[in-house]
């Protein structure tokens, strides 16, 4: 005799469904919690490899927005909104903690670069601290220069071939020369012309060194056209 399926039994299964689909969409939520919490602690290279966190390397003067023009134009006309810092595609606007300058922005490199394309935080300001400024006037604007740290690098260093500061700079600032003048096959090192470096960060944030960059900007009072 063939037994008849328990009326309910439909019901039971579909609650059941449901309640495993509810368990995973958790799972799933927690997980990728945990792994943006972890993201934050350490950076990846693109495989399996972690990577130490950067620090923010000693600048002796900050590096301010494109369209900011000079520093004391820049600390006269800023309140410290954050408009600039909450839109900027890229983080690299942090508030300073310098009490001279305290909450207003200033440019670092560990998590992004101020792409030439963008300009985002000049769209923004309310105060004109930051002017508005196109994607061709700050491709051409000078907010800082790259400085080498040839204690740090990592072709000095480690002894391994390196030059991603020199390929991914948007103004071809930077030249690999030979270490060795007297020897043209000797490992390649970084040359920085300063007269067509924009200061947008870009060596500084990829260069593999860690925690520190071996290459870093440094800021300057006003900005130029280059």
């Amino acid at each position: 005799m063939k037994k008849s399926k328990p009326k309910n039994i439909d019901k039971l299964t579909s609650d059941g469904a449901a309640r495993r689909g509810i368990i995973a969409g958790v799972a799933f939520f927690a997980l990728g919690l945990a792994t943006r919490a972890f993201a934050r602690v350490y950076d990846f290279d693109g495989g399996l490899a972690l990577l130490e966190k950067k620090k923010t390397p000693a600048r002796s003067k900050p590096i301010i927005p494109p369209g900011a023009d000079n520093i004391r134009n820049f600390n006269k006309h800023c309140t410290g909104c954050h408009l600039c810092v909450s839109t900027c595609p890229n983080q690299v606007l942090r508030p300073s903690n310098k009490i001279s300058r305290f909450m207003q922005p200033n440019l670092s490199f560990e998590r992004g670069y101020c792409r030439p394309e963008c300009v985002k935080c000049s769209e923004v300001c309310p105060t004109n601290a930051i002017n508005p400024i196109t994607t061709a006037e700050k491709s051409a604007t000078q907010i800082g220069y790259a400085i080498w740290n040839k204690d740090l690098c990592v072709v000095n260093v480690d002894g391994v071939n390196c030059d991603l500061c020199s390929r991914k700079c948007p103004t071809a600032a930077i030249t690999m020369i030979p270490k060795s003048a007297d020897d043209s096959s000797s490992p390649k090192i970084p040359m920085i012309d300063e007269n067509r470096c924009i200061g947008c960060g870009a060596c500084e944030h990829l260069c593999p060194a860690r925690p520190y960059s071996a290459i870093y900007v440094d800021g300057i009072d006003s900005h130029r056209t280059i």
